[in-house]
Formats: structure tokens, sequence, C-alpha cells
């Protein structure tokens, strides 16, 4: 099998080889930069520029940079550092090392530089985005920079990353960023006309405590143990990145006796010239409620289709949506992609150069463990492939219909499978490997898009959100940085009640984080969706974190962004609740305002009834003769559950909140 990604690599060998002179991480040059160091990047204005790496023993070569030049001479154990005086936004500017083997970095922008990190929502890409086509259409600008962190574990701080590399946005390359991260950069550059530059680095299903220095979190009620444990495996040898390995290579010996057994790995029905002509044949998307409703194993699916002259040697999209369970895709024998995670949305770009005029096809390898296999979308127009760039002349390719599908193998043959260890899930795992390397880099502030993986236990997270971004800050040691975070969306199954709710507590934990010095908030609680924890709006959180930087950041203190929960009194039978960031008014979109609950003594919450007189909002209800609380947006899907509407005429909404302290459902959870 061929993967897309091994044909690029191996169609760059040869221009790798070419640039070998620019490139900073070549072992054969004496002098070594970590690999967020390349052309294209952005570095931090009006704050020192601080370059460093490492060469060999007592080395002596120099630097320049923007017209200033630096001699360097190494240390016994081979570091170096060179700053460079601080410097307003501007550029391109060339990092030239003069040294054995000189080379240097080109097109350096000189602006604001943010650390986006957290779980999936922060790692959903522009490709997955809410009208993808349009969004990369307009995608180029020269002035916004991003580079990916590798996924990647360690049992202490790292000095670098994996290999990787700046990026310019334009339509083609836009794509493979973080979409939170694309939207912010994009709001505030269309603001402030400053160089944005983007480091993202997050992992999917990951807790807090993952991205929490070791020290922080072992010092906390509920860790000590856990770090006990993390320090005597690290002190065995065990370490996560032993573990790794141990891992990666039984899932090597698991794949190869995969594909020896799986018919359609040893006949290659993924091969494009294949024909299915005896499979059998089903309409999609459908699940395969009538045929192989028991079946568990793998199926294999295909079809064939035209594309026109106008797609031809374009870069495309495939969209399938949600498959049941796991898949791997292929185009034209080639892989597009593959997803694990059976929820999670299959939308996978096709490189240009593997489309081609006239009869395509598809071949998609589906596992099904415990649900029906097939397709859970039932919109015929979800099944589709369109332009990766959206263009006046985009067409899109309609794969709703016949396919043909035949079986692989059975789940009572498979060969047996080691099960995956939760290693981004250690303590300190992912900010020794995918954070600590960044601590020594001038940045603007720090984004964070987590929380869904801690609701479980939201309340303890009332600790551990500051707790990380006290870490962070002292590590990084430029005093309070900026951190700006996403309260989370909407999700999870509507409810008819008042009910308790491990999100809305969550969402709590995030607001009470105000508390601490030089922190922003989005609240993202309309922007979601009940049935997917990955909404594809991502245009609305961006805009909205970029809202907080720029009242917390950037100066404008005058913005009015979401209104937040203040004090309320009661008055006989009726609260009153003052809310801030109100000072142009509140509205309720549409007619009544909803959402609210009351409680009296006995702590039982009912629906209330509820109004806005001068800029307060008034809650009651008759049966409630003496109230004692109000909760507003109070569950996972407030805005699709109980209409939550409250907004300031900004357009801004207002964030879940409680009045009462009463005990909640995940405060002895640990």
């Amino acid at each position: 099998m061929v993967s897309f990604k091994t044909i690029s690599s191996g169609c760059c060998f040869l221009l790798c080889l070419f640039t070998l002179t620019i490139s900073n991480n070549v072992n054969a040059q004496p002098v070594q930069l970590p690999h967020f160091f390349s052309s294209n990047m952005v570095l931090q204005r009006q704050k020192p520029i601080v370059i460093w790496g490492t060469a060999r023993a007592n080395y002596v070569f120099q630097i320049a940079f923007a017209g200033k030049n630096s001699k360097v001479v190494t240390g016994k154990d081979g570091k170096w550092q060179a700053v460079f005086p601080a410097m307003p936004a501007g550029g391109p500017y060339d990092l030239v090392i003069n040294a054995d083997s000189s080379y240097t970095l080109r097109n350096i922008m000189i602006g604001d530089v943010w650390l986006c990190s957290g779980q999936s929502n922060m790692e959903w890409i522009m490709l997955k985005t809410f009208n993808a086509p349009y969004e990369l259409q307009h995608a180029g600008y020269p002035a916004i920079r991003f580079i990916t962190v590798p996924k990647n574990v360690s049992a202490v701080p790292k000095d670098d990353i994996d290999r990787a590399e700046w990026k310019i946005s334009t339509p083609a390359t836009a794509y493979e960023c973080s979409a939170v991260a694309f939207f912010f950069a994009k709001r505030l550059y269309e603001k402030y006309k400053v160089p944005i530059g983007i480091i993202h680095s997050s992992w999917g299903g990951t807790p807090i405590e993952a991205w929490t220095g070791f020290d922080s979190i072992a010092s906390q009620p509920g860790f000590k143990e856990k770090a006990a444990v993390v320090s005597k495996q690290n002190a065995e040898g065990k370490t996560v990145q032993a573990l790794q390995a141990l891992y990666a290579d039984s899932l090597k010996q698991y794949q190869s006796a995969l594909q020896m057994l799986d018919r359609g790995y040893v006949e290659k029905w993924y091969g494009a010239g294949l024909n299915p002509s005896n499979w059998g044949k089903i309409s999609l998307p459908a699940l395969f409620t009538d045929t192989l409703t028991s079946y568990k194993g793998s199926i294999w699916l295909r079809r064939s289709f035209y594309v026109p002259p106008m797609l031809a040697g374009k870069d495309l999209i495939l969209n399938l949506e949600t498959l049941n369970e796991r898949d791997i895709t292929w185009f034209n024998g080639i892989v597009a992609g593959s997803t694990s995670w059976a929820p999670g949305r299959r939308t996978y770009r096709i490189p240009k150069a593997f489309v081609h005029e006239g009869e395509n096809n598809i071949a998609i390898r589906l596992e099904n463990f415990e649900k029906i296999s097939g397709f859970q979308s039932k919109n015929a127009a979800d099944l589709r492939i369109e332009p990766l760039v959206a263009s006046d002349r985009s067409i899109v390719i309609p794969l709703a219909g016949e396919w043909r599908y035949a079986t692989g193998l059975s789940l009572d043959k498979y060969p047996h499978q080691v099960t995956a260890p939760p290693l981004s899930y250690q303590l300190a795992a992912l900010y020794n490997a995918m954070i600590a390397p960044f601590k020594d880099l001038g940045l603007k502030g720090f984004t964070w898009y987590q929380g869904e993986a801690n609701a479980g236990r939201a309340f303890q997270y009332r600790k551990l959100l500051p707790l990380m971004i006290n870490n962070w800050r002292q590590q990084f040691n430029q005093g309070d940085l900026p951190f700006l975070y996403v309260q989370l969306a909407g999700f999870g199954k509507l409810t008819g009640d008042p009910v308790e709710s491990e999100w809305a507590e969550l969402r709590e934990a995030q607001e009470k984080t105000l508390s601490l010095a030089n922190t922003g908030m989005a609240v993202t609680v309309d922007a979601g969706n009940p049935y997917d924890v990955h909404p594809t709006d991502k245009q609305t959180v961006g805009k909205r974190l970029a809202a907080a930087a720029e009242k917390m950041a950037y100066g404008d203190t005058a913005l009015q962004i979401s209104p937040l929960y203040q004090s309320c009194r009661i008055q006989n039978d009726t609260i009153y609740i003052k809310v801030n960031n109100v000072r142009n008014g509140l509205i309720a979109r549409g007619a009544m305002a909803k959402g609210f609950s009351i409680a009296g003594s006995d702590h039982r919450f009912v629906w209330a009834d509820a109004v806005i007189r001068n800029n307060e909002i008034v809650v009651w209800n008759k049966s409630v003769s003496n109230p004692l609380a109000v909760r507003y947006a109070w569950t996972g899907s407030p805005v699709e559950s109980n209409g939550a509407n409250i907004y300031n005429k900004e357009g801004f909404p207002l964030s879940p909140f409680r009045t009462d302290d009463w005990k909640g459902i995940t405060e002895d959870r640990k």
C-alpha cells in the first residue's frame, strides 16, 4: 500500500537534498537550532529576540539577524544562545548562521506569537470546518504564519520538538491549520495589521493534567499517588517513550498479521484497477440494517465516479461524514486517510497529483466491532467530493447512490491486538514534549480549548486550570502572559427538565478562573452541536476568542464581550440578576427570555419566567414563593434544550451561571 504522505515524502526527497544548505536541522551541520526555528516563522515583537541551539563544545561562530551581528561561543555542553534587541512589528528578515557550514532562514516576520493548545476542538483543522472550501478560498494572509507541533510524549521536559516547519497561510496550505487558531489570528490581523504567528500544539481527548508540569500536578491532592507511580516507572525505565516504542512495535506486528488474514488486503481490493462486479450492492448513505446486521469485522466498499476536466489536477475534499466504526480510505489505490474514533467525521484531502479526468474510484475498509456497519448520516449531500478551495466555477461530485461491498475478515478471526496504553493521559507527558520546548521563546500569550476530557471531574478543574496557567507562566518567565480560553460549547443529550450537569459544572470552573490576572474567556455555548462533540462552527469560536484578546491583551478595555453573572437580590418571590458587559443593553433573542430555572428551600429547580428590565434579569415562578437560587443555561446543550437566549446588544451570549453554591455532582470526584 502507498499513502499520500509516503508519496509526498518521496517526491520531496530531491527538493530536501537541494535545500540542504538552508535546512536548520541536518546532523552534518555544526550549528543546530530547534525545529521550530525555520524560514517563514514569526518572532515576538517588543521583546528581546532569543535564538538558541547546540553545536560542538567551545565552538565559535557568527549569527546575524535584521542587520545585527552576534558572536557566539558554545559552552562545554555545546549549548549556545544569542540575544538580539526587541523590535517593532515588521519584516521580512533573514537569520544567517555563519559557521563551517553556513545557512540562512528566510522570510522571518516580527509580530505577535500565540501558543494555541488543548484537545480535539483546538486540533480541528480548517479542512473540516464549516464551509471549508469558501474559507480556504479566502485564507490568503501572508502575514499569518503557523506551525503544527507533532504529537509526542515525554517523561522529562524536552528541548526540541519533532520535525516541523512554519507555513504561510495560503489557500493551498491553510487546510491543515487549527481552525480556531486561524479564525483567531485572522480577526487580530485584520484589526491590528500585525503579523500573527500561531504555534499549534494540541492532542484530542487529553486531560489537563497531561499538559501541566510534573512538579505542579504532583503537588495536588488526588494526584500525589499517581505521581509516585509515574516516578517509580520512570526510575525503572518504563517511561512513556519506552512504552510508546513497545506499543508501536506490537501495533506493527498486529497490522502485519491483519494484512495477511484479510482477503481485501491479500487480494488488494483497494487497487485502482479492481472490478467489483461480483460484490454485493447497497445504496448509501445507510447502515447495513438489511444485510450483515449481525456481522462484525471488516467490510470493504467501492465506488467509481467521473471527474470532469475542470476538477482534474486540483486538490479535492472527500467528505464521508461519520462511519461505523473505523475506516481506512483509498483514492485511486492511494491511502487518503483513516480514522479510528467512531464518532469522528471522515473528511480527507485528495492531493491534485492523484486526481485525473475520467473514471476515478474510492475504496473503504470499514471495521465494526460493536455497531452496525455503514454510514450514520441519512443526508445524501453528506457524501461528496468538492474542490479544496472554492471558486466561481466550483462543482460538487455526489457520491450517494449505489456502492459495491464485500466482507473481508470476520471479528472471530482477527489476530490478537495489544490495547494501547493511554500514554497521552500520563501526568505532564504532553507538557514535557509539546509545551516545554518553547519556554524560552517570546510570546504574546496562550490560547486554550480543553475541558471535555475533564468534565467528569469538573469541580477539580477549578484548581487544575489555574494551576496549569500559573505553571506555564512560571516556566515561560515572561510575567503574567495573557491566557485566553474557550468555555465549552453546547454538547449532550437534550433535557426537558432542569438537571444537574457535568458540562455545566466544567463551564462554571472555567468562568471562575477569570479571577486569575490576565485571563480571558470566549463563551461559545451557542456554537455547539448536541449530537457532536466537534461542532464545525469554528468561525464563531475563533472570533470570540480574538475579542477576548482585544479586550485583555490589546488594550481595548471598552469592548463589550460576553456578559457574566455578577450578583443577585431576592425580593419577595422574585430574584433580580445583575450581569456585566451590558453597557449598551441586554436582549433576549426571540420572544421571551428563556433558559432560567429557580429553586426554593427544597433545592428542586423548576423552569422560571424571566424578563429583562433596566439591564437586570428578573426571574420568578409563581409556584416558588420563597426562592433561593437561579440557574441559567445549566445543562450540556442549553440552547437546544431550553432555549437559552440572553445576549448583550453586541451579540455576545451570557455565560451559563448559578447563584447557589449547593453541592454539585462532580464535587467528590478525583
